[in-house]
Order: structure tokens, then sequence, then C-alpha cells
């Protein structure tokens, strides 16, 4: 081989390793970071004792699994996804006998900060109600869980928010108060309810839609 000519095979060789080495990151490289997510669901009403959540992605060799506690009826936690595309989330229903009640499940693209809230519903696998759920950036909070009023009675709640690292919001914070039933009790914007007929009824507090609730039940 002429000596000449050796620099610029040197250069070609250089060149080809390079792209090869570009190629090999674009399309075998997991996308990198990741992000934690705010999971609340209000398991209020069933015999849910444990929610378990299962992370799975094409470029997630190992299933991720979360174990949320819950306090009051309420789930609330976070977990940790590496930002990407397709990342499937199942949130499961466990009874005190560890029987499965029920489950739900997302399909969604996840980018380093914050992400858009999603709603997931919990299908019952037995004759119980269905789980709401929410998965995002902020969890909401509504204290006390419950008030039992007679009619015309009051309770004032309040909705605490965090973030998925228990920070609170930067910012002004706005809160829309919401009843499920105003036959039975009905709330003002600084979260005052107040009885107006008997029955039971959900009050819901939502922020960037992540949504907390409160069961109110109202006797003659």
């Amino acid at each position: 081989m002429c000596p000449s000519r050796l620099p610029s095979l040197g250069v070609a060789i250089a060149f080809l390793t390079a792209l090869v080495s570009c190629a090999d990151q674009s399309t075998l490289s997991p996308p990198s970071g990741a992000t934690k997510l705010a999971i609340s669901a209000d398991v209020s009403g069933t015999l849910v004792a444990t929610v378990v959540v299962d992370v799975t992605a094409p470029d997630i060799p190992t299933t991720l699994v979360f174990n949320i506690p819950i306090v009051n009826g309420i789930a609330t936690g976070a977990v940790t996804v590496p930002a990407g595309s397709n990342r499937t989330i199942m949130l499961r229903g466990y009874d005190a006998a560890g029987v499965e009640t029920h489950n739900g499940s997302v399909i969604v693209n996840i980018q380093p900060g914050t992400n858009p809230t999603i709603a997931i519903v919990l299908t019952p696998l037995t004759g119980q109600v269905p789980i709401n759920a929410t998965l995002g950036a902020f969890i909401v909070t509504v204290t006390p869980p419950s008030a039992n009023l007679s009619i015309a009675g009051t309770a004032h709640l309040t909705a605490t928010i965090k973030d998925a690292n228990g920070n609170p919001p930067s910012g002004v914070v706005v809160v829309a108060w919401a009843t499920r039933n105003p036959g039975i009790s009905i709330v003002d914007g600084s979260g005052l309810v107040t009885a107006t007929g008997a029955g039971a009824t959900t009050i819901s507090a939502v922020f960037r839609g992540a949504t907390g609730t409160a069961a109110v039940i109202v006797v003659p």
C-alpha cells in the first residue's frame, strides 16, 4: 500500500467508526432521564387494601413495580418512570387476602419534567365500584376525608397540594371545588360544604387536573 494514502485511509476508518457509533446511540440506547409522577386513587367504598403499580415499555427490560400506601381510603404516592414513549402504566387493587379486585392501565409518552395529568379508571373484577385514579405532576389531598352532617349543617374542607417530591406548588394556587350531588350537599369556592338533603355524596377538589375527594354523609 502506498504510504501517502495511509492518512486518508485512517481518516476514512475514523469517520466510519463515528457513523456506526452514532447509529448505535440513536437506535439502541434507551432514553435518558427519569420523571417522578404523582399517583392518587380514591379506594374508599371498596375492599382494596393494597395498590400496586407496574410500569413496562419496549426499552425497559425489567418491569418496574411500586406499592402505593393507603391512608383514610386514599392511595397516594409517587413512581419514577424513565422518559420515553409507549410506557404502559398498570394499576392493580388487592384486598386484604391478596385477591386482585380492580385493575386499569394507560399507555403514555413520558417527557422529562412536568407531564399533564391523566385520569385512569380501575375496573372492578367483582361486584365493587370502579376506582378513579390520577397520574401526573400533583397530588391533591382533601381533609377531613369524610364528614357526617345533618341537613343544613356545614363543614369546611381543606385541599393540600403537593408535587411528586412532596413540595407545594409555586405561584398562586387555585382549587376548583365541586359536588357530585347538589341535592345532598353543595360546596363553595372556599371548600365550605352545606348539607341540603339526606344521602351520601362526594366533594371534589381539582388542581391542574389532579383531583382529591371527601365523602359526605347527610342524615335527616
